[in-house]
């Protein structure tokens, strides 16, 4: 089948690598598996072999407060398996051109190259940023999940905005001032919470994630992108770090 002719859309196109020493080694890159995993549940997905990179190309349709939700819990997952190593990530939105050939989609052009660059800008301690661009496009939208905060102090950030979701910015405590996942109290709370909204599966898929997730906050972000409606998740969050909060550990 012949190629079809690229389609030129404007669209969200997110950029990651893995920022510190020893991020080429094998554990690194076995553990960013995961990340890549729900990138390629999001979106079209390149890749170096064997490297912690990738750079994930949105459908223009997608909802994209939520699958950035779903991008900012996977690399709270990473950080907290792999510290000191963090995923940095920059988001950027330009136009990029959509082929098809024998049934695939696939995304090259410009936004993909402009999103790589900044991403090699960018502080390496910088989180998910936005680019400009980005920013632009996201003042557009409304019922975003997230705020976007300038980032100040460093010249490498390049007029680039820190993307900050309020629930899962209690992830990122340390280990040691959380609560266990494991805490017996919090997961009978936890699949009696979340069997509200999705039903009998949730006693399921917490043993499941709590095979991953060491600590209840982090929990919470695995658990979370099950729930499909947007207002009946972001409940579920709320109620469950209200819980942890409650129980004084955080």
């Amino acid at each position: 089948m012949p190629l079809q002719a690229n389609t030129p859309i404007s669209t969200t196109v997110v950029a990651f690598d893995v920022s510190g020493a020893g991020a080429a080694e094998a554990g690194v890159v076995k553990r960013f598996d995961d990340v890549v995993v729900v990138a390629r549940e999001l979106g079209y997905v390149t890749q170096d072999a064997g490297s912690p990179n990738l750079t994930l190309t949105f459908a223009p349709e997608t909802e994209i407060g939520s699958a950035l939700h779903r991008v900012a819990g996977a690399i709270t997952e990473f950080d907290g398996s792999s510290a000191p190593l963090r995923v940095r990530a920059v988001v950027h939105y330009g136009v990029v051109f959509r082929t098809v050939l024998k049934g695939q989609i696939s995304y090259l052009g410009s936004a993909i190259r402009s999103t790589q660059s900044a991403l090699r800008r960018a502080p390496e301690k910088g989180s998910v940023m936005a680019t400009r661009e980005f920013f632009a496009y996201a003042s557009t939208l409304t019922g975003l999940p997230f705020s976007l905060k300038s980032i100040n102090g460093t010249a490498a950030a390049d007029g680039m905005s820190q993307v900050v979701f309020a629930d899962i910015a209690a992830v990122r405590l340390p280990a040691e001032n959380g609560l266990p996942s494991a805490d017996p109290a919090f997961v009978e709370f936890v699949k009696r919470r979340l069997a509200a909204d999705i039903g009998p599966f949730a006693s399921a898929l917490v043993d499941r994630a709590m095979r991953s997730a060491a600590m209840a906050t982090q929990l919470v972000t695995v658990l979370s992108p099950n729930i499909d409606d947007a207002t009946a998740r972001a409940s579920f969050e709320r109620d469950v770090f209200g819980y942890v909060k409650s129980r004084g550990k955080n």
